[in-house]
């Protein structure tokens, strides 16, 4: 089986750069601008967020996106005290 294929207006729904608009964002927007002084290589990898997976987990359940999200810490959690073993 191949890899799927995908139209340009399909990709470009799912992998763009970040939105004129959100640089304004009163919240957003000041955190964008000191990333791009100081972090510019974030700004760009922003592009190649597949954002099928954000609209994915956006369909879950509060609960379902707590339950994964906490799976996740714990597995940095595990992740972090095996390197802090594999250290001494």
């Amino acid at each position: 089986m191949g890899a799927p294929t995908y139209d340009a207006e399909t990709l470009a729904a799912y992998f763009h750069p970040i939105r004129p608009e959100t640089w304004e964002d009163p919240i957003v927007g000041p955190v964008l601008r000191r990333l791009a002084q100081e972090a510019p290589e974030v700004i760009e990898a922003v592009g190649d967020v597949d954002r099928s997976l954000i609209f994915d987990a956006l369909t879950w359940t509060p609960d379902v996106r707590l339950a994964r999200a906490l799976g996740m810490a714990a597995f940095i959690e595990r992740t972090r005290e095996a390197m802090n073993r594999a250290a001494r």
